[in-house]
């Protein structure tokens, strides 16, 4: 009979230096802007789902004092013609997200942000508790019907941090 420790498979540790690819993939990153990204139509159901590729793989890649972020949002990696979606690290695809309530009350929050890899984790004032009205795609390609949903905690804080990039409103002043 084997073991404890023998029959717990280990992940193997991930490379520190980063493969061509990898390095391609983080100079999608745009500088932040102010333009705020339109919603998200049937027609830009295929480029959201190339660049929803792209942005899944930029949640786990190091850049300057982050190891990786939680969620990507669109105009993170698109200036010219943001669109509101953003990407979790659990594979989500969060379209056209609206948040439709939240609780009075605001709870400091230390975030950082991909957008501004070499500034410090600073507090920001998030609501606990929110209901947020989005849309997904679909297996077969298509848009789903906006959905609701009351979320708090940590998924609250992402829905708060990616929307309020799909708004041009960073937890930092523009570096410009």
């Amino acid at each position: 009979m084997q073991n404890l420790k023998e029959q717990i498979t280990i992940t193997p540790n991930i490379a520190l230096e980063l493969t061509d690819e990898d390095k391609a993939m983080l100079h999608r990153y745009v500088e932040a802007h102010d333009k705020i990204s339109r919603n998200v139509v049937e027609t830009d159901l295929l480029r959201v789902a190339e660049e929803a590729r792209i942005m899944y793989g930029l949640c786990f890649l190091p850049r300057a004092s982050y190891f990786g972020a939680e969620a990507i949002a669109h105009p993170q990696i698109d200036d010219k013609d943001p669109l509101r979606f953003f990407v979790t690290k659990g594979q989500e695809i969060i379209i056209n997200p609206v948040i439709t309530n939240h609780t009075k009350v605001t709870i400091d929050k230390p975030e950082g942000c991909m957008s501004y890899p070499d500034l410090p984790m600073i507090n920001v004032p998030r609501w606990n508790k929110i209901t947020v009205t989005y849309q997904t795609l679909l297996k077969d390609g298509t848009l789903s019907k906006p959905m609701e949903e009351n979320i708090n905690g940590m998924r609250s804080e992402v829905f708060q941090h990616e929307t309020d990039h799909l708004d041009a409103k960073y937890i930092y002043k523009f570096n410009k």
